[in-house]
């Protein structure tokens, strides 16, 4: 019995030695040197049973361990280390315009167009050092600077930090990549909002049991289509976020997420604006002249108008925007809500408050669930139960409806206000592709449309038109 206990003790020392001071065990070191102590007390014959357990599990953990060190040397020989990917969305649109939508907007053009057609490159350059560089050739500028950072992780106290340009901690629907958006485009109070994307300098993390996430940066605020922002006054910002989870149960299928956000905006050359689209784009790049090739070079953006607009709003010293975010996931059921109020301090005129939120309903008549990045404290990628093959699958089916309001309209400032509500279906062939159809029908106080000027659209903000515009839209998003 004591020859048994002491067997026992030696082989869970063995066996468990990599826990204490190492990540991986030696693989320079002989098979032989790991086992032959415990090979010389195990062929004894009155432990034969015990032998053939204990040596089978002994030379299963020093596999494991042999591997794992291997693979670890290897990934070190391979940096810097780089992954291609690639995504597009093909969009169609078609508008019914009221006589007052037509009088508010111009006649708004159906169209089809190359929403986003991205390529980008992510990897790492040394151990504790990641970078991401995107691409967008179909968005205004074509191509267009999307991500372009660098980071370093394991930093004491902050965790990541970043250097670059990329989506700033404020709100659901910016950290979550557009390829899991429940609608075809973001809600209203997204454009007017959020920061979006800026050059700066930040840091993230999570929690240890990757139930929190934290961040926070300061960053050019105004910048162009390149990453540019060119102003002595102003245009500096602030942006943090925080989240949590308030349960995290059946592997991600039942769930609550909750956070908030703040956004400070010094606006460049103390001027700011607010406006956002119905929730629906098409558009294209109409030609600024031909020369003797008789090729047009595309230079102008023609599409969907704004319906809501503040104009260029001067004198504004900063704005502070505050933002709730949640998203309830039960199954295949899932609620998203999100609420923005923005304070805008202007030197001549009294503060004005703005301000805008909506709720998104999503249903898997398959059912799949939304998917959560608990690093991230943002939306995943659906994962349908059978993909469309050839021998059969349904893909993942979701019916969605969202409701949104925004309200640019306080004291002097008179951008309008507009209520959207949208119906989709959303097809996921697999977990890389997707077929949407989205109705939406927008209700809008917009300022009245009065031409087109070098500056583009012009309007009489003093006069608020009520309107009413229906969209008919389908999309195929593919990425890699």
């Amino acid at each position: 019995m004591a020859k048994l206990n002491f067997l026992n003790l030696l082989c869970i020392l063995v066996i468990a030695a990599p826990s204490f001071g190492q990540d991986y065990w030696d693989a320079s070191l002989p098979m032989s040197d790991l086992i032959s102590p415990v090979s010389m007390i195990v062929d004894e014959p009155v432990e034969d049973e015990l032998r053939s357990d204990t040596q089978k599990a002994l030379l299963d953990r020093i596999a494991k361990l042999e591997k794992a060190n291997t693979e670890a040397a290897a990934a070190k020989k391979k940096l810097p280390s780089v992954t291609v990917n690639g995504a597009f969305q093909a969009d169609a649109v078609t508008f019914s315009q009221s006589a007052e939508s037509l009088d508010a907007h111009g006649d708004i053009q159906n169209g089809a167009d190359f929403r986003r057609a991205r390529l980008s490159a992510k990897g790492s350059i040394v151990e504790n050092m990641n970078y991401f560089m995107q691409m967008d050739f179909g968005f205004f500028g074509r191509p267009t600077f999307t991500d372009l950072w660098t980071e370093f992780t394991d930093v004491p106290l902050l965790g990541k930090v970043r250097v670059g340009q990329w989506k700033q901690p404020f709100g659901l629907e910016v950290v979550s990549s557009y390829r899991y958006t429940t609608m075809m485009e973001r809600s209203s109070t997204f454009q007017a909002f959020t920061p979006f994307r800026g050059i700066g300098v930040g840091f993230y993390d999570n929690s240890d049991d990757l139930n929190s996430t934290w961040a926070a940066s300061c960053f050019r605020t105004g910048q162009d289509q390149f990453g540019g922002s060119l102003s002595t006054n102003g245009g500096n910002g602030l942006a943090g976020r925080l989240t949590h989870l308030m349960w995290y149960e059946c592997e991600g299928e039942n769930y609550l997420h909750l956070g908030g956000g703040y956004f400070l905006n010094s606006p460049p050359n103390n001027a700011a604006r607010f406006r956002s689209i119905p929730e629906i784009f098409v558009g294209e790049f109409a030609p600024n002249g031909i020369g003797t090739s008789g090729q047009a070079t595309p230079a102008l953006a023609n599409g969907t108008p704004f319906f809501v607009n503040t104009g260029l709003l001067v004198d504004t010293n900063n704005v502070q925007t505050y933002g709730l975010e949640s998203l309830w996931v039960h199954g295949p059921l899932s609620v998203q809500a999100e609420g923005m109020a923005a304070v805008v301090d202007q030197s001549s005129l009294p503060t004005s408050l703005l301000s805008g939120g909506y709720a998104t309903v999503g249903y898997f008549l398959t059912g799949e669930h939304r998917p959560y990045d608990r690093k991230a404290g943002a939306i995943d990628r659906v994962i349908p139960k059978a993909n469309v093959t050839r021998c059969g699958g349904l893909g993942a089916w979701e019916i969605a409806a969202r409701w949104s309001y925004i309200d640019l309209t306080d004291n002097l400032i008179r951008g309008g206000t507009m209520q959207n509500m949208t119906a989709g279906v959303n097809w996921y062939t697999n977990p890389y592709c997707k077929f949407v159809f989205n109705y939406v029908h927008s209700w809008a106080d917009s300022p009245d449309f009065t031409g087109i000027g070098p500056g583009g659209p012009t309007f009489d903000n003093s006069r608020l038109v009520n309107n009413q515009t229906d969209a008919f839209a389908l999309s195929c998003q593919l990425d890699f």
